[in-house]
């Protein structure tokens, strides 16, 4: 093969990989982020869940603490 004829092949080749990574990042990409987005939100509102359980526990702590401390004249 000549270098023109070489030249010819590798920009075939080029535009050719180029369409198949066009079709797999417009067909492969969006269920792939749609389900990440999916586990995204699933894990944020286990966080928001035991945030509110912590906030609970530790209200119920400081109230004991209260209750504790005035009862027997601590500071």
């Amino acid at each position: 093969m000549n270098p023109g004829r070489i030249k010819e092949w590798l920009v075939l080749l080029g535009i050719v990989g180029g369409v198949i990574m066009w079709f797999a990042t417009m067909y492969g990409l969006p269920p792939r982020v749609d389900k990440l987005e999916t586990t995204v939100g699933t894990m944020q509102k286990q966080i928001d869940r035991n945030d509110v359980k912590t906030d609970i526990i530790l209200d119920d702590v400081k109230e004991i603490k209260s209750f504790l401390l005035t009862r027997h004249g601590g500071e």
